[in-house]
């Protein structure tokens, strides 16, 4: 499978994107997602504010191991 992505801003309700020669003979699927806003890509992204645990379990709580693997895996129904 290959992919090519592309952002454009449309002027028209026609849109022609360029594919490279081995997309040719391909049959090949083709979804057209506005996005909310245009992206600027000089704006530097905003930082997310980093999440601190409640001050009642400072000094409390210890990780052991990685918390994530400990997780079950979900079983669909």
């Amino acid at each position: 499978m290959q992919i090519q992505r592309t952002i454009q801003m449309l002027d028209t309700p026609h849109l022609v994107i360029d594919l490279p020669a081995s997309f040719a003979h391909q049959q090949v699927e083709v979804i057209v997602i506005t996005l909310d806003e245009p992206k600027n890509e000089a704006e530097p992204k905003p930082s997310k504010k980093r999440r601190t645990p409640p001050t009642q379990f400072a000094g409390r709580v210890k990780e052991l191991g990685d918390v994530m693997t400990s997780i079950p895996v979900e079983q669909g129904d």
